[in-house]
């Protein structure tokens, strides 16, 4: 049975009534499909997609949720490694924002495993992201890195085959979940958008551009904090990847990290690039950290030519104008 919590129940009922004023006023155009728009992106909104969630998940339903794999690429023996591609424009950065708790974690210091205080930043901006996507129920990362914004994989929020029913639905964001808590609440994600080349090409065509990020309309970055967004930078760094892998040995309970230098370039333009990682099924989406703030990465894919490499999407012009838009 769901949750009765009129107050929540209530809140979650009008997201839904909102989001279906914007997908008719959106049918009403008469696209079947949408084009990208000029930063090269398309949102749930311009397929007329609605998804927000309209209860709470129950914490039976969020244990239930199975882990959205990690993508894979097949036919490796074929797939160039690539040499690291010149920055598409300046290398920059935004600075994220603390939570109330100012505590932090020193990721210098670190070895890979389960982290230690979930409500120390940057962990405190890490959740869950729970969502519906072809019939099924599944399970991915994300960060906080606005105060009404989310960031994930781009497979996370559609399944890459060019319609509008690709797209997640019934998505909910639960920062620093543990074991089927929600200290920081259930976020409903309202709209999501992608890069229009994951959106067309999805695997492993699109896998340069596999990034995503979310609208939600309730949320606590008081608790949570924002991570900062760097962009154009070195790959020849360490990075914090973060996320809840769940598929074995893992159970998608426990927030867990890798803490890593830059490990080798590969498929895509730019290419994406990669860090040694065993994080399983689950953990797609989960943010890859630079200095202590920054995202800079996300976690895409994986391929058996590589065992226990995740590999992510380099962040250059492309992924700062996703940071960018508007929704």
């Amino acid at each position: 049975m769901r949750k009765t919590h009129t107050v929540r129940s209530l809140m979650f009922a009008i997201i839904l009534v909102l989001s279906l004023g914007l997908a008719s006023i959106t049918n009403a155009t008469g696209k079947d499909r949408p084009d990208a728009n000029d930063e090269g992106f398309i949102a749930s909104s311009d397929d007329g997609v609605t998804t927000a969630a309209v209860f709470e998940w129950t914490v039976e339903e969020m244990e239930n949720a199975k882990p959205y794999p990690v993508q894979s690429v097949v036919g490796t023996t074929t797939l160039p490694e690539l040499n690291a591609p010149v920055p598409d424009g300046p290398a920059g950065s935004i600075a994220g924002t603390l939570p109330s708790d100012t505590a932090t974690d020193d990721i210098g210091l670190l070895s890979n495993g389960e982290v230690g205080s979930y409500g120390s930043y940057p962990y405190s901006a890490v959740g869950k992201i729970f969502f519906r996507q072809g019939g099924g129920s599944f399970v991915c990362s994300g960060a906080v890195i606005k105060s009404n914004e989310i960031w994930t994989a781009g497979h996370c929020v559609h399944a890459g085959n060019g319609s509008s029913s690709g797209w997640s639905t019934n998505v909910v964001f639960v920062p620093q979940y543990r074991n089927g808590s929600a200290p920081c609440g259930q976020w409903s994600v309202t709209q999501l958008v992608t890069s229009s080349d994951w959106y067309n090409n999805g695997n492993p065509n699109g896998l340069d551009n596999d990034y995503a990020k979310g609208r939600v309309s309730n949320p606590n970055t008081g608790c949570t904090g924002t991570l900062g967004f760097a962009f154009n930078q070195s790959y020849s760094q360490n990075f914090l990847a973060v996320g809840y892998p769940a598929g074995s040995p893992y159970n998608g309970e426990r927030m867990i990290f890798c803490s890593e230098p830059f490990k080798r370039t590969y498929i895509g333009s730019p290419a994406t690039f990669s860090i040694n990682c065993p994080m399983t099924g689950g953990s797609s989406g989960g943010p890859y950290i630079i200095n202590n703030n920054s995202l800079n990465g996300n976690v895409s894919f994986g391929t058996g030519l590589y065992p226990n490499e995740l590999f992510s999407p380099y962040f250059g012009s492309g992924a700062k104008g996703l940071y960018d838009y508007s929704f």
